[in-house]
């Protein structure tokens, strides 16, 4: 960093603060608004069409806009009314990249005393416009600016009137020829419809043999059967010779047969157990909704307990976030459930950013430190333990920005009169910003 630089900084006021290299989540809220920026102008560049050399034009633009409207930091004013005590005007702001006519003094008689440019933006340093011409690829600042309405004839040249169009009389219409007789028409043929060629799927080998009556079956095997969708190796593929291991035995048709059986079962075993209901009103319907219901009311003991949310009225004019049930059958390595779990969500989806939530990036652990950790614990022959933390996201308190209100969960709303709803006070599965205040 110069020295130049530097003598800058103190001269404006600014406080400088340095942080290690290639450390960019130091910098949570500098790198967000760099991040948005360059969002915006990408966009700007994408809507105009405008060559992307002009993206210093367009950087100073996105940065004078957001000067000029609320931010959360400067509370009921706008950066630039907190620092010059005025409301900006923006009367004269227009799209990024808009066509306007530009009235030039140095035009002859006979030409036009207007050429055409593209607005980018104010001028700083005066009342002007900052105005790129396409022809000359260069960035003036002008003062005589006309915009062009959504409606235009600026094909036309100063002076010139529209002519009315004059309806023409209609032209005589000549007599149609004479017709001649038409040949006899011979009979019809026969219609050739063309069909498009259908995919012949060959029959897996299995169906094969069976079609054949060479399968064999054993009483183990004989009523098991294939779920859709699912096919048999070909014979091509069971002429490839495969080396056996020593002490292993090859794997027959019969083996593969059992192995692709497996994986079918399993693919139908998870929609036909339907351990897992995927709403209230399904799980009350199940045969084990006394185990369902079991776990909600750990899972509401909890959410009490940790003082999750308080229950007020409904304030006028506000967003309510809808909640829901989610549902989980914990199971062992045999697939036998151990544990049936509920957790309220929040719908997230229906938060309304700049008002539910602001920020949603949260900072992470680097892959290279997770590997440092490893490499030191098996270079010094250390033990590592991991944790599970329950749940881990109803530990993070929202600050007093944040005023979220969720709806009750659904079947255990706690009566009232207007209707209760929860100011939450802690995050919940679901928020936007649960990652980040976690």
């Amino acid at each position: 960093m110069g020295k130049e630089f530097v003598s800058h900084l103190k001269s404006q006021g600014t406080v400088q603060k340095l942080t290690v290299h290639d450390t960019p989540a130091h910098n949570g809220v500098a790198e967000r608004r760099n991040r948005t920026i360059l969002e915006c102008v990408q966009a700007l560049l994408h809507a105009s069409g405008l060559p992307r050399f002009l993206w210093g034009e367009a950087a100073h633009h996105v940065v004078w806009l957001m000067n000029r409207v609320s931010t959360k930091a400067v509370e009921g004013k706008t950066p630039h009314e907190a620092v010059f005590g005025v409301k900006p005007n923006l009367k004269d702001l227009r799209e990024w990249g808009e066509k306007v006519l530009i009235r030039v003094e140095d035009g002859n008689k006979l030409g036009g005393r207007v050429h055409e440019g593209r607005w980018i933006g104010m001028d700083t340093q005066s009342k002007g416009a900052r105005i790129y011409w396409p022809n000359k690829q260069t960035v003036t600042v002008e003062r005589n600016v006309n915009y062009i309405p959504l409606v235009t004839s600026a094909s036309r040249n100063e002076g010139e009137e529209d002519t009315p169009s004059v309806p023409q009389p209609d032209a005589p219409i000549p007599p149609p020829p004479l017709l001649e007789p038409y040949p006899p028409v011979p009979p019809p043929a026969e219609e050739v419809v063309e069909a498009h060629a259908k995919r012949i799927r060959k029959p897996s080998q299995r169906v094969a043999d069976i079609l054949e009556g060479r399968a064999e079956s054993s009483p183990r095997r004989s009523e098991r059967l294939l779920a859709r969708g699912i096919q048999m190796p070909t014979k091509e593929a069971e002429r490839v010779d495969i080396p056996n291991v020593e002490g292993e035995q090859g794997v027959g048709e019969a083996d593969l047969a059992e192995q692709f059986d497996g994986y079918a079962l399993s693919a139908e075993i998870s929609n036909a157990e339907g351990l897992e209901p995927l709403t209230l009103a399904e799980a009350k319907r199940c045969a084990d909704w006394p185990l369902w219901e079991k776990a909600i009311k750990e899972e509401l003991d909890l959410l009490k307990n940790t003082g999750t949310w308080e229950l007020t009225e409904r304030p006028p004019n506000v967003n309510i976030v809808g909640s829901k049930w989610v549902f989980q059958a914990k199971k062992d390595a045999n697939r036998n459930v151990i544990r049936y779990k509920a957790r309220l969500v929040a719908q997230g989806f229906s938060q309304v950013p700049g008002v539910d939530y602001f920020d949603t990036f949260a900072p992470v652990a680097r892959l290279a430190s997770i590997h440092s950790a490893l490499a030191i614990a098996a270079d010094l022959d250390m033990e590592l333990h991991q944790i599970d933390i329950k749940g881990a996201y109803l530990n993070g308190e929202l600050t007093s920005q944040e005023r979220i209100y969720m709806r009750q969960a659904p079947g255990y709303a706690e009566p009232g009169s207007p209707p209760l709803v929860c100011r939450l006070k802690k995050t919940l599965y679901g928020l936007k910003q649960s990652g980040r205040r976690w």
